[in-house]
């Protein structure tokens, strides 16, 4: 039942991509030795986010025998970014500001173990440091600002047309916001493409 429950967390922080992954199991309680099963046990887990208190069935294939439930501990840690010098909100994170170490992240989720894994995310409030890279932490990183100029690119049919505008909204890559066109005073909705850079939203997404 504990290696059972020790693979499914491994795999779990591995998949969320965490690196080097320990988990650590205890049973709290003393319990009676399970009763025999021939058959062989069936054994799940009820909900895995929940660490301090893992909820853990084990099901007789004899569909007879009682099943057995089980009230485990679990401790989660691994190799993950903590922040090495204070980020201000909005300031894209670089690789000086942030170093891998081995921490407990049992009650940190969403902890971050690559930058890559952020790419395009920039820091919602400020960062001090000593403090656990998380995901919530975090927000997509505007590409366009709202009164900035900008450079709206149409592609129909290979054919490129490129026009000057003035962001109306802010957003980030994929959002759409409104923009007006320098030439023309018209208001369109266009896709953020990259930074300065929109599209007409009735285009197909690229």
């Amino acid at each position: 039942m504990l290696d059972f429950t020790r693979r499914a967390l491994l795999d779990q922080a591995q998949h969320s991509g965490l690196l080097a992954p320990e988990v650590r199991l205890s049973l709290p309680a003393a319990r009676a030795e399970r009763p025999p099963c021939p058959a062989g046990w069936d054994i799940s887990t009820e909900d895995l986010s929940r660490l301090l208190r893992l909820h853990v069935v084990a099901r007789c294939a004899d569909g007879r025998t009682p099943a057995q439930d089980y009230l485990l501990r679990g401790a989660l840690s691994a190799d993950v970014l903590v922040v090495l010098r204070g980020v201000q909100p909005g300031q894209a994170l670089a690789d000086a500001d942030v170093e891998l170490q081995h921490r407990d992240v049992s009650v940190l989720p969403d902890a971050v173990s690559s930058l890559a894994a952020v790419a395009e995310l920039v820091p919602r409030a400020s960062l001090r440091p000593g403090q656990v890279l998380q995901q919530r932490l975090l927000q997509p990183q505007l590409l366009v600002r709202r009164g900035e100029a900008v450079r709206i690119v149409a592609n129909r049919d290979g054919i490129e047309v490129q026009a000057s505008g003035e962001a109306l909204d802010s957003g980030a890559r994929g959002a759409t916001v409104k923009v007006r066109n320098a030439n023309s005073g018209r208001v369109i909705a266009a896709r953020v493409i990259e930074a300065g850079v929109v599209e007409p939203a009735e285009l197909p997404a690229r």
